[in-house]
């Protein structure tokens, strides 16, 4: 039996994006790809995208956060709709089987539980000021 032979490496493996100051995380602003730059006689990094919106580390954080929250609220949001729609669906289908039935309130259980879920982790949630 032949032994799979390793992958080699490509340009864009993470030693070579470090090299080029990338960072795997996205600018909270366009979503580009942020490099780190060392800026000033104490390394003070700077975070750069593609263009131009610039970011301290303090302040990717704060944006970062902020992007956080605005997801978590998202999904909130989402599914709070989610359960209103299969609730309505039950209230006023007349064709669902039994089996469809069970399936939606099961999946009624499933969002509420995963709402709960968001909520406390929202709630949980204490990003530095």
């Amino acid at each position: 039996m032949k032994k799979a032979s390793r992958r080699s490496r490509s340009p864009h493996s993470s030693s070579v994006i470090r090299e080029q100051g990338l960072v795997p995380v996205s600018c909270p602003d366009c979503s580009g790809v942020l490099r780190q730059e060392d800026e000033g006689a104490h390394d003070y990094s700077l975070y750069v995208c593609q263009i131009n919106h610039r970011y301290s580390t303090r302040s990717l954080i704060h944006a970062k956060e902020a992007q956080v929250e605005h997801v978590l609220w998202s999904a909130s949001v989402f599914l709070k709709q989610m359960l209103f729609i299969y609730q309505e669906a039950l209230r006023t289908t007349k064709q669902c089987s039994p089996a469809e039935r069970r399936l939606m309130q099961r999946r009624i259980h499933e969002v509420r539980k995963q709402s709960l879920a968001i909520r406390a982790m929202i709630e949980a949630t204490h990003a530095i000021e």
